[in-house]
């Protein structure tokens, strides 16, 4: 295989584990125009139809399975052992993490400021897409989710447990307490298979719902400027205004950290995971 063939077949790559162009392209820092001829020269060169190109992205052939099953084996060979041979640029590698909003915003992002000040050439990309992204098909590096992985994913590493709590302002949770009528937050229709949304209308009803969101850091907008109570983590209470009482039954959600066998031998990668579990450790129940 010749330079311009490895080349296009790095495109190939990205593309047939992100399904889509544009998702590709972002990867690669190039327009759409870029992994499309890319992808098309390597078909015409190897003579073999690798997409099948649809209205949902690029689905691929059995061909382009066969040729992702025997190329990415040699990229993280190759990836290695550039690692091995360059040790100055070992640590300049981008980290994927996924996560829901409230962690990113309330907790890891404030948290991994450490291990970047130690290793400032570490690069992070935080995803935080309401989405399971496919570890298998490297959508992300690591993934942090609030639910037990089905088995035979990915390695999965259980860091703690999430600690839900009653929030308003001091009127709201004045009336809660003396069993009075409240107004609720909570998630819009879209989230409410969720332990937390199911508690509240199970406790005030759906006639009390005031206000609906899809994100915490709405909700706890929302129960600062007095529209009523909310269940919220309390990590992400912090400084907040908000006061909180904790429900008659404990409310938690597990969080557990998903990752690849090839993500966990990444020396960088690797050290963030650490961190991860680090700071989890010392803010949750475990």
């Amino acid at each position: 295989m010749n330079n311009s063939n490895w080349d296009d077949l790095k495109f190939f790559l990205v593309l047939y584990e992100s399904g889509k162009v544009s998702t590709a392209a972002n990867r690669l820092n190039v327009n759409y125009a870029t992994v499309s001829r890319r992808i098309d020269r390597l078909e015409d060169s190897l003579k073999l139809k690798l997409f099948n190109r649809t209205g949902d992205g690029f689905n691929s052939t059995i061909e382009g399975k066969l040729l992702y099953e025997r190329s990415v084996d040699l990229r993280d060979k190759i990836n290695s052992l550039s690692e091995s041979l360059s040790p100055e640029s070992k640590f300049n590698q981008n980290a994927k993490i996924s996560m829901v909003p409230f962690l990113a915003e309330h907790f890891v992002i404030e948290n991994l400021k450490k291990l970047h000040s130690r290793f400032p050439e570490l690069r992070f990309e935080i995803d935080t897409s309401n989405r399971n992204v496919n570890i298998a098909k490297q959508e992300a590096d690591i993934a942090l989710r609030l639910d037990l992985p089905e088995k035979g994913e990915s390695i999965c590493k259980k860091l703690g447990e999430v600690e839900f709590v009653l929030c308003g302002t001091d009127y709201w949770i004045e009336r809660l307490v003396n069993d009075e009528p409240v107004d609720v937050i909570t998630y819009t229709a879209e989230f409410s298979h969720l332990t937390e949304c199911k508690f509240l209308i199970e406790k005030f009803g759906t006639k009390a719902i005031k206000l609906q969101t899809d994100t915490i850091s709405a909700q706890k907008k929302a129960a600062e400027h007095g529209y009523g109570i909310a269940l919220l983590p309390r990590l992400t209470l912090g400084l907040s205004s908000l006061s909180s009482i904790e429900p008659e039954n404990p409310i938690t959600r597990e969080i557990w950290m998903l990752t690849s066998k090839k993500t966990s031998m990444s020396t960088p990668k690797k050290l963030v995971m650490e961190e991860l579990v680090k700071m989890f450790k010392n803010e949750l129940k475990n």
